[in-house]
């Protein structure tokens, strides 16, 4: 063997040991979350338009006929680990009738996303009934299903100064305190325009991840 090839030896070499030190493995977290509300107020706007990275916005309605699944990584900055979330888009009929097979996806989910649309108040009416239903699948004893309440189509309240009405129906001011009096954290978003539309979606994976934390370092002391 040449210097040359010797040269480009040791290189390669060095380049694997590079990678051997620099790599860390990523800790996977897989989490549930099941995305609930009445048809039209953009449940799956907000999926598709997070799972794509904003690439992907639904420019026509489509019904969804059942439930939607997809799976998104979302890496935990300033960490090791990724989560998972595995979102079931449910179908927006009625949930007065929804039959308890209709609703077996909520069984082990280990968030809710609640959505409803500003401009409909009957869709802001019907998060109790729907949160009831998604936490009604929960073990006897276990506790409540956390998760979040997103106020969606924002742009549709429009700004002061502007020459067209607002459309929406439901006040900011209602929305925080249907989370509050439901143990939610509170979103706005406006899937249409992609204002903070990822946003919700990014704080269930860290809320999930701190929850993991938590969960460790209590068997640790333990």
């Amino acid at each position: 063997m040449d210097d040359q090839q010797q040269q480009g030896v040791s290189q390669f070499t060095s380049g694997l040991r590079s990678m051997a030190t620099s790599h860390r493995p990523i800790r996977m977290l897989r989490c549930k979350v099941v995305v609930v509300g009445d048809q039209c107020v953009g449940k799956t706007a907000l999926v598709q338009s997070f799972h794509s990275e904003n690439q992907n916005y639904p420019k026509n309605y489509v019904m969804t006929s059942w439930v939607d699944f997809c799976v998104k990584e979302v890496k935990i900055p300033d960490t090791d680990v990724a989560v998972e979330l595995y979102l079931y888009d449910t179908a927006g009929q009625s949930v007065f009738n929804q039959s308890e097979s209709d609703t077996s996806y909520f069984e082990n989910a280990n968030f809710v996303m609640a959505v409803y649309d500003v401009t409909n108040k009957e869709s802001f009416d019907a998060i109790q009934p729907w949160l009831s239903k998604a936490r009604s699948r929960r073990p006897p004893g276990a506790p409540q299903l956390p998760g979040v309440l997103v106020a969606n189509k924002i742009d549709q309240r429009g700004d002061p100064g502007m020459e067209w009405e607002s459309r929406a129906v439901v006040s900011r001011e209602q929305g925080f305190e249907m989370a509050r009096e439901n143990g939610l954290e509170y979103f706005e978003t406006s899937a249409a325009n992609q204002i903070e539309n990822i946003t919700p979606f990014h704080f269930i994976a860290d809320q999930f991840h701190k929850k993991y934390s938590d969960t460790v370092d209590s068997l640790e002391r333990a």
